[in-house]
């Protein structure tokens, strides 16, 4: 089958007003299958984020290009992202910010309800179907997100590290609800995330990015099997050398990236 995503000779240089220009990706070509689950890691600046919003179509590729294959035509495909910072609307509450998506493209009202009601129960936010985003926290707001996101229906999800603001506990419990979301529908999905940890627990292939500029050093398969339960991952006998083979990748770059300190 042809990849669900192919990134072909893909370059990004960003040419300021001012100063000199930025080549943040070089070169990049990669294929993602239909219904994986591919994380991006790489040092701070190494182009992970400018990568996606390729992808996502919110910034155009200097070189290069992405294709995404849609199963009903290009016309029809359905994406989603979800971005780090809270992207909810605060003067709708939890059932309209989930069903926007829907509502934008002419569902019915019954039948958008109906997929509305479901996905807010994934997440467990029942109870909280008509507050608005200011009464709740930061995790909550977060499982909106996901919720709008996987009640969309698409094809193509992308989540430009969506749970790095969290805290510990808060991130383990969404990261098991989109392995569990995601197990249920399969669409494709692209995560950034700086986390090696959240890349292992979630992804079928983790691909490391270079310094800036951004290329492709290593494709990695995580072959612990699925599912997955994201408290005692650690302790699976893969986990480590996994662990250690991806922090040995960019090791080096991260050290570079770091400000110098003066004796």
């Amino acid at each position: 089958m042809p990849p669900k995503i192919a990134v072909r000779s893909l370059s990004k240089v960003f040419q300021p007003a001012h100063g000199a220009a930025v080549e943040a990706l070089r070169g990049i070509d990669l294929e993602i299958g239909e219904g994986e689950f591919v994380s991006l890691i790489g040092a701070s600046g190494c182009g992970k984020t400018t990568l996606l919003r390729i992808m996502g179509g919110f910034e155009q590729a200097s070189e290069g290009y992405v294709e995404i294959a849609s199963c009903a035509g290009p016309r029809d495909l359905v994406t989603s992202t979800v971005f780090q910072e809270e992207s909810v609307f605060p003067w709708l509450d939890v059932e309209a910010n989930v069903e926007y998506g829907l509502r934008i493209r002419g569902m019915t009202r019954e039948r958008r309800r109906k997929i509305v009601d479901h996905f807010i129960d994934k997440v467990g936010l029942s109870a909280f179907k008509h507050a608005y985003p200011a009464q709740l926290s930061g995790g909550m707001r977060q499982r909106v997100s996901v919720a709008r996101a996987f009640a969309n229906g698409p094809e193509v999800l992308l989540m430009d590290e969506p749970f790095g603001a969290l805290d510990e506990q808060t991130r383990i419990v969404l990261q098991q609800e989109v392995l569990r979301l995601w197990s249920e529908h399969r669409c494709t999905v692209v995560f950034v995330t700086h986390s090696l940890d959240e890349a292992i627990t979630l992804s079928d292939r983790i691909i490391v990015l270079s310094a800036r500029p951004g290329q492709v050093r290593a494709d990695i398969p995580v072959e612990i099997p699925r599912p997955r339960e994201v408290s005692s991952l650690r302790a699976h006998p893969l986990y480590a050398g996994l662990y250690q083979r991806l922090w040995s990748l960019i090791e080096a770059d991260i050290e570079r990236s770091r400000p110098m300190v003066a004796a």
